[in-house]
């Protein structure tokens, strides 16, 4: 298994994503954290992402997971078609993330990928954080509930994310305006029986195989 799950975009560790992906440089960036913001907004992140991995020597393209809810078997055909080498999830909310994983199919189509070493799992931020097994120790309030994604997806999010790693992530934890979440994330996680991982915005965990390290 090839995962590279970052605090902000890409850390300071580029040349690991590279090194990771092989000669298949094709990401293709989930852009459905940020289905909550308005679509300008989207439109404005979403190019600041294509540019910063055309930069970094890759090439992406963004996808929709919205244009495939219980469309799975043509979201694989989709995938085999472009043959991506990375899947990107962006930051954003992860209870909209990890809805459009789940009612799109693409949940389970990263879990084949990864146990047949076909991609690199990557994200930042709310990408990292659906990595975990369970998203209970993020949720802080109504902007980080299951219920959000219900009037929008028609669906509340499940709680059971990607169950990647077996610890839980800290995002953006020594900024100064994240200090109050950093502390609560930690309490929910250790009250949840958990392991946090704290993780500055240039810092990424990188697994490769059994090989787990943060790289700060």
């Amino acid at each position: 298994m090839r995962l590279f799950l970052a605090s902000s975009e890409l850390g300071n560790h580029a040349h690991r994503l590279r090194q990771l992906s092989g000669s298949n440089r094709r990401v293709l960036i989930v852009r459905n954290a940020r289905d909550y913001r308005t679509e300008d907004y989207a439109a404005n992140v979403l190019g600041d992402k294509m540019a910063l991995f055309t930069q970094a020597g890759f090439d992406p393209q963004v996808i929709d997971l919205r244009l495939f809810f219980g469309r799975a078997d043509e979201l694989e055909s989709y995938l085999e078609q472009y043959d991506p080498g990375i899947i990107y999830c962006l930051g954003g909310n992860p209870f909209f993330l990890n809805a459009a994983l789940r009612m799109s199919g693409m949940d389970n189509i990263i879990r084949r990928a990864l146990f047949n070493d076909a991609i690199v799992y990557a994200g930042e931020s709310a990408g990292t954080m659906v990595a975990a097994k369970n998203l209970a120790p993020y949720m802080r309030g109504e902007d980080r509930l299951p219920e959000i994604t219900k009037d929008l997806y028609g669906k509340k999010a499940p709680l059971e994310a990607l169950g990647l790693i077996d610890y839980y992530p800290i995002c953006h934890a020594y900024r100064e305006d994240h200090s109050e979440k950093t502390d609560m994330y930690r309490r929910n996680v250790t009250n949840y029986g958990g392991k946090a991982v704290l993780l500055d915005d240039a810092d990424v965990i990188i697994v490769d195989g059994r090989k787990m390290q943060v790289l700060h």
